[in-house]
């Protein structure tokens, strides 16, 4: 195992030295020099994501498929999402931004007396076992994202953006990043600075990301088996998330307003989210204008976002008009 570590680092260190720093110096932005092996590390990670769905993930759906599709054209642009997403930064990039903004709140905090709430100030005995330590830091971190998807589903203006993740027919492994950028960088910010507050560290988080990641990806995977029934009632599997992608109808207006978990179906079960019944839905949206998300590539989808953004966001500014009972 620390063979494996010290090959990492390696890698780690000759990109920096042969690529990063050299660049950053030649731009005259070497104060972002501290920051630059943590984006390096996230980069590095988001190869290794890759791999994982394209040698694991893909190779069991292909195997063993629960949908089988003459034409994958429908998935193909969730590819480009998943490359932008891991290969892209957003997500560390708001966690470095707001990083100083928790030192000064911290600090202006500290004037005052007081101390940030963070996990180890409430569990102080938890700062010498780093490992349940993270284990905690895990848990609240998928609550936190519990409640969130929660609320993307809710209000009808973050439905508009969310709504073009659950457009997708042909859900795979890919379909994990496929999400609009706004949501991304509203869902970003969110998570940084659930992050910060409970004083995950920025190794940590991208830890965090990692395993939170893959197992989102493998949960989106075409595959016709999950973990059985008492392992998906502990982590979120391809069967479990599947009934969230599927496509209401009448019989079933709301079946996608369920496991809202991403990593631990705990919180489903909690909250009484939770549907266990094994059925072999259709995925998508039955909203037309939604679903036409089908027909179009990366940027007609982010645009057609931004299109039903604005008018969730108009019909909510208009005045109700009142209905008087007839005379």
């Amino acid at each position: 195992m620390q063979g494996l570590v010290d090959i990492w680092v390696d890698i780690q260190s000759w990109i920096l030295e042969t690529a990063v720093f050299p660049l950053l110096f030649r731009l005259g932005y070497m104060t972002f020099s501290e920051d630059a092996p943590f984006v390096v590390e996230t980069m590095m990670l988001g190869v290794v994501q890759i791999v994982v769905i394209l040698v694991v993930f893909r190779g069991l759906e292909w195997l063993a498929p629960v949908e089988r599709w003459p034409n994958r054209r429908l998935a193909r642009v969730d590819i480009l999402y998943t490359l932008l997403n891991k290969l892209g930064l957003l997500p560390f990039a708001v966690f470095v931004v707001l990083y100083p903004v928790n030192d000064w709140l911290q600090d202006a905090v500290r004037e005052h007396g007081l101390v940030m709430p963070t996990v180890e100030q409430f569990i102080p005995w938890l700062r010498d076992k780093p490992l349940l330590l993270f284990a905690v830091y895990f848990l609240l971190y998928d609550l936190a994202g519990y409640w969130l998807h929660r609320l993307q589903h809710a209000l009808p203006w973050w439905w508009a953006l969310h709504s073009l993740h659950h457009s997708q027919r042909q859900v795979t492994c890919w379909s994990d990043d496929r999400n609009h950028l706004l949501d991304d960088l509203l869902t970003s910010v969110y998570f940084a600075l659930v992050a910060l507050l409970i004083g995950v560290q920025p190794g940590q988080y991208v830890t965090l990301l990692l395993l939170g990641r893959l197992i989102e990806s493998f949960s989106h995977a075409n595959v016709r088996f999950g973990f059985g029934r008492v392992m998906d009632k502990v982590v979120v599997d391809p069967w479990f998330h599947r009934t969230h992608h599927a496509r209401a109808n009448a019989a079933e207006p709301h079946i996608h307003d369920s496991n809202f978990g991403a990593v631990l179906p705990l919180w489903d079960l909690m909250f009484g989210t939770a549907l266990y019944d094994y059925k072999r839905r259709p995925t998508g949206v039955d909203q037309p204008d939604v679903d036409a998300d089908n027909g179009k590539g990366w940027m007609g989808q982010q645009l057609a976002g931004l299109d039903r953004l604005s008018r969730a966001v108009l019909a909510s500014l208009r005045p109700r008009q009142l209905v008087h009972p007839a005379e």
